[in-house]
């Protein structure tokens, strides 16, 4: 069971990293943030109340709008 608790955080961390690595607001950047340190620490504890916590957070942050680029003609 600790091996699929650290695959579920591991891609945990990757979709967090993703969502920062995008285009985002300051919103999105804390709360994907918060998110990567909780699959972090899930991975290393094999916990599953910090993996859900993360993901938790994360599609919360995921569901706020992102800064839409200026379109220019």
């Amino acid at each position: 069971m600790h091996y699929v608790i650290q695959v579920l955080a591991a891609i945990l961390v990757g979709v967090s990293i993703g969502a920062i690595l995008g285009q985002r607001n300051n919103l999105l950047l804390i709360g994907s943030l918060i998110a990567a340190a909780l699959g972090v620490y899930a991975i290393f504890t094999a916990s599953w109340i910090p993996l859900a916590v993360g993901t938790v957070v994360c599609l919360a942050t995921q569901a706020v709008q992102r800064d839409t680029p200026s379109v220019q003609a």
